[in-house]
């Protein structure tokens, strides 16, 4: 089993820890990809352990409402994005101790391949 990486929010507030390597990276330019700058590392939910208590987190929901990107109330770092059923996304900018610039991404055009969400 690979060694656990730990997975943070700026202030630290939220911790978790991700039992896989870092591989299949996707940046996407969706509207709100391009705004928060979430790196979706996809993964199985039984990768991904929590080590604080997941009310701590805030959830936007944005088209549906199975999924969301979840973030620290405090400091406002998203750190998951759920709606893909069996598996979880984690941004692997909160990924403590690794560069992801030495990591291989791929780029996803979501702006032009996602049609526009509902009108507020």
């Amino acid at each position: 089993m690979p060694q656990p990486h730990a997975i943070t929010c700026h202030c630290g507030r939220f911790r978790a820890e991700v039992h896989a390597e870092p591989g299949d990276l996707l940046e996407c330019n969706c509207s709100t990809c391009a705004r928060t700058g979430f790196l979706r590392w996809l993964l199985p939910l039984e990768a991904v352990v929590l080590k604080t208590e997941s009310i701590r987190l805030s959830t936007y929901l944005w088209r549906d409402a199975h999924g969301g990107y979840h973030f620290c109330p405090d400091c406002g770092v998203a750190v998951l994005r759920t709606g893909w059923g069996d598996r979880i996304a984690v941004n692997a900018r909160c990924i403590e101790g690794i560069d992801v610039f030495t990591l291989q991404t791929r780029r996803y055009d979501g702006r032009c391949d996602m049609p526009p969400g509902p009108a507020r």
